[in-house]
């Protein structure tokens, strides 16, 4: 081989190499090409995924949404209401259309409506958003007055005088004020020491925006807690306002057990009429009355009923007997045509067309078996509020045995205790009855509602701004339209009339007396997405 020749050879071979290096590096290269276009497929399959989950969690959050908002245009479906609806309603065509996608809402009676006052109701609420549903479940009930341990509309007396709360003041429970009419929250806490609670034990809310407090308004913790348990957390203000009933012819009617055929001659009458067979009595009384209620040796609840004074005086008893659930009456003021005995006592709500010029007494226990109540001791006592009428409380009206709200509601004290409602245009509490006007302690077991939305009325103290002091002791609550004055304070502290020791019963929550005022509000007993 001649050098050229060799030279020639070297080349090519010098070629080739580069020639397979150009070539590893171009499979090298389209390798490396595959990968990342191939990772750049997957990442964009997962991304593409992540964004098609995510929309599909935006949308059936939107869809859960919907539903949680046409649940709660179910809640106020309900509250709108003249009469609570006694069939299942389909409402989607009558609470407008859902602000995106749409909604679905039915309202389904509970089956107990048809033998309980406080009806219940389950709302089944349905969201679409995109194809995509989401539902919810919501059960309500109506809620009572009995929730709250006090309640006024207005904040001051009916004459526009202003009524404050005062440091030896106690109000332990539910607190609510619609404070109508440019009025306030008056609060003297000028009296506290450190060896008293402050004046709520419990949330007060109102619908007003202002507390007016005496001395100064709080500026710390500490002088919050002198008012309020919670401190500056124990108080909402700017709430929903509450309106209270119109009447009470609903008790009447419950009282009379029909709303035709009222009796027309003063007197009381034990009405018995058949329902599924069975004599249901109810108990009506046309005409003033002073009204006794007492416990026999039995343990039956007895009903003493006095018309007129002196020789033209009548006296009418009635005695429910709670183990055998009958009824009898008897006595010179059974009116004309008035049944002497029933086979039960239907509902226990007592009807007075006239003033009860005179109530006191002792309210009999339930009978309870089994960690469970087999028969109730409740009464709901009411007069004509559109006419006017009041109740005085002439001694100590209270329960045989007293319910205690730091035990259990199965806890054989809270279980024994009966149940009382008071309703009435005006209800008065009298003083000593002498003429220096003194107020004796005095213990009220019941929840008290006086006036209605249409007429002002309010719950107060005779002689409130004389004689010596003493406390007026409530387990169960005040309900009023204007403030009535139970004493007078002077530097924070009562020096006339009774000192304040409101003490809630949380069983008239969801257990009220019968047929006991509505507030047209639902309460939400629970709430649960149902599972796709």
């Amino acid at each position: 081989m001649t050098p050229f020749a060799k030279i020639t050879n070297m080349c090519s071979c010098h070629a080739s190499v580069a020639r397979n290096k150009r070539g590893s590096l171009l499979l090298a290269v389209a390798g490396a090409t595959f990968v990342i276009i191939s990772l750049s497929v997957i990442l964009l399959g997962m991304t593409s995924a992540a964004i098609r989950s995510n929309n599909r969690q935006q949308l059936r959050s939107s869809a859960l949404q919907v539903a949680e908002s046409g649940a709660e245009r179910g809640v106020l479906w309900l509250r709108d209401q003249a009469i609570p609806p006694v069939a299942n309603q389909n409402i989607t065509s009558q609470i407008g259309s859902a602000p995106t996608g749409s909604w679905t809402v039915n309202i389904v009676c509970d089956a107990e409506n048809n033998v309980v006052f406080l009806k219940k109701y389950i709302i089944y609420a349905t969201g679409t958003v995109s194809s995509h549903t989401r539902s919810v479940q919501v059960v309500v009930r109506q809620s009572t007055f009995g929730k709250f341990a006090y309640f006024t509309d207005r904040e001051t007396a009916s004459s526009g005088s202003v009524i404050r709360w005062a440091s030896s003041d106690r109000v332990d429970g539910p607190v609510h004020s619609n404070n109508t009419g440019g009025t306030n929250f008056q609060i003297d806490y000028n009296g506290y020491s450190s060896s008293k609670r402050p004046i709520f034990m419990d949330q007060v809310t109102a619908c007003g925006s202002t507390i007016n407090y005496n001395p100064r308004r709080p500026t710390s913790e500490t002088d919050y807690k002198k008012v309020f348990l919670n401190g500056s957390r124990g108080y909402l203000l700017g709430v929903q306002k509450v309106n209270l009933p119109p009447s009470t012819e609903e008790q009447r009617k419950a009282a009379w057990g029909s709303d035709s055929g009222f009796p027309t001659t003063t007197g009381v009458y034990l009405k018995a009429s058949k329902v599924n067979g069975i004599d249901t009595g109810v108990l009506y009384i046309r005409g003033d009355a002073a009204v006794t209620m007492s416990v026999n040796a039995s343990g039956n609840q007895v009903i003493t009923v006095t018309q007129g004074s002196g020789k033209s005086q009548k006296t009418a008893t009635i005695t429910y007997n709670k183990s055998s659930g009958t009824t009898t009456a008897s006595g010179t003021a059974l009116g004309s045509g008035s049944a002497t005995s029933a086979s039960s006592l239907s509902n226990g709500v007592i009807y007075c067309t006239g003033n009860i010029t005179a109530l006191s007494g002792t309210i009999a226990d339930n009978s309870y078996s089994g960690g469970k109540i087999t028969q109730r001791s409740a009464w709901t006592i009411a007069t004509d509020t559109v006419a006017q009428k009041s109740i005085t409380i002439a001694d100590d009206l209270v329960y045989k045995t007293r319910p205690d709200k730091t035990k259990a509601a199965n806890h054989a004290t809270n279980l024994a205790a009966g149940t009382l409602g008071l309703v009435a245009q005006d209800i008065y509490i009298a003083d000593d009855g002498t003429s220096k006007h003194d107020h004796p302690d005095r213990e009220i077991d019941a929840v008290l509602l006086a006036g209605s939305s249409t007429v002002n009325g309010s719950i107060s103290v005779n002689n409130y701004s004389q004689g010596n002091t003493g406390t007026l002791k409530v387990i169960g609550g005040l309900i009023q339209s204007t403030r009535g004055a139970v004493g007078t304070i002077s530097g924070g502290v009562v020096n006339h009339g009774y000192a304040k020791d409101y003490n809630y019963d949380p069983r008239l929550a969801t257990a009220p007396p019968p047929f006991y005022p509505t507030t047209g509000q639902y309460d939400r007993l629970s709430w649960r997405v149902i599972p796709d």
